[in-house]
């Protein structure tokens, strides 16, 4: 009987020990709770940020100038280089000028003539006029010498102006720049017929300043001016130009054209800014675009366009508020600024939103918030020590 109850309680305390055993093992298999996930948040500081708009705009030469013969002829010489420079009055195509020399001198042959006839003819009448008070000769013979002697002094001034377009026919068989510009490349050959007033022999254009277009639409315009007027700034603040490669131009420039009426078919308004170019960067062609600062908004609330979030039209910031904790609110946006929205509502300075892990920071979930490392400041003295 001793046995069997020692052998009880042997089995009792072992299925103890196994009972508290798996008790044990159950209690190191339970889940441990997960710490909050790393986000990176960035605290809303108010800035004054320029307000400006980009539009796309063409440049193209101040002046460009289509050179066409006004005389028709053979080209016979070509005095430039394709390409080069040249000066307003410079010698660029010579026509073959002999028919017009011949020109110059049949003229010249006719208007000698017909100032020998009315060198004649005022002799004729100076020799009548003595003889009227006598009665030497008839009336009628005076009238017809002195009739005479006008009819020749219109010979000769008609028989002068021939002789000077002749002569300015001559000069137009050389063809010369009527701008300081670059000259492109011939579009007639030496040898080939020019005709006046038809061929285009090249084009110069002049390179600086240099000129952008561009339009704008009705409401833009409008939206411009009024903020134009309540700042009491002047539209023609200075225009910057972008390039191809998205580099700012050095040269700033100003709008010098604004069209007098829309566009009809566009809705749009032309306008014109000119740049100074004078180391030659920029070309007729070029595919560009003007930033024109409208409005310096003060204490503007700025943040990065990847913070933001947009829901069936709507447009979301993740916030961390008190206890980090993670809420979505709603905003509203302006302006894109560069990579950058300026916010109109829905936030304020000094709250923090998140801009990294967004698909982390569950609303109502609570995080850790990182601030973004900033670049160790270079030692001015000893930048080998930073």
């Amino acid at each position: 009987m001793i046995k069997r109850i020692k052998s009880f309680s042997v089995v009792w305390a072992f299925c103890l020990l196994l009972l508290f055993g798996l008790v044990a093992c159950k209690e190191s298999k339970a889940p441990s709770v997960a710490p909050p996930p790393d986000v990176i948040v960035q605290t809303i500081t108010p800035h004054n940020t320029p307000l400006s708009v980009e539009i796309v705009s063409e440049i193209k030469a101040f002046r460009e100038v289509e050179l066409r013969p006004r005389v028709s002829g053979l080209i016979i010489k070509q005095s430039f280089l394709p390409g080069q420079k040249v000066k307003e009055g410079d010698l660029l195509f010579s026509i073959d000028p002999r028919a017009y020399d011949e020109a110059v001198i049949d003229a010249q042959a006719k208007l000698a003539e017909a100032e020998a006839i009315l060198a004649r003819a005022r002799q004729d009448v100076s020799r009548y006029i003595p003889l009227l008070p006598d009665n030497a000769i008839p009336r009628q013979t005076y009238d017809q010498a002195v009739a005479f002697e006008q009819q020749n002094v219109a010979i000769v001034q008609a028989r002068r102006a021939s002789l000077e377009k002749t002569r300015l026919d001559r000069s137009f068989a050389e063809v010369r720049s009527p701008v300081s510009g670059q000259i492109g490349l011939q579009k007639v050959e030496v040898g080939a017929l020019a005709t006046a007033g038809q061929s285009v022999l090249a084009t110069v254009s002049t390179l600086d300043p240099v000129v952008a277009y561009f339009s704008i639409a009705e409401l833009d315009y409008l939206h411009y001016q009024k903020k134009f007027h309540k700042s009491g700034q002047s539209p023609d603040s200075p225009i910057e130009l972008i390039l191809a490669d998205n580099s700012v131009y050095s040269e700033k420039g100003r709008a010098d054209f604004v069209d007098r009426a829309l566009n009809p078919a566009t809705g749009t308004l032309t306008l014109r800014a000119v740049f100074p170019n004078p180391n030659g960067l920029l070309r007729p062609g070029m595919n560009t675009r003007v930033r024109i600062v409208y409005e310096v908004a003060q204490n503007a609330l700025l943040i990065p366009q990847k913070a933001v979030t947009e829901m069936l039209g709507k447009q979301f910031a993740t916030v961390v508020i008190a206890g980090d904790k993670v809420e979505q609110r709603p905003i509203t946006t302006g302006n894109r600024i560069g990579d950058m929205w300026l916010v109109e509502s829905g936030l304020q300075a000094g709250e923090r939103i998140v801009v990294e892990g967004l698909q982390k920071a569950r609303p109502g979930s609570i995080v850790k918030p990182v601030h973004p490392a900033r670049p160790a400041a270079v030692d001015a003295k000893n930048p080998a020590k930073s």
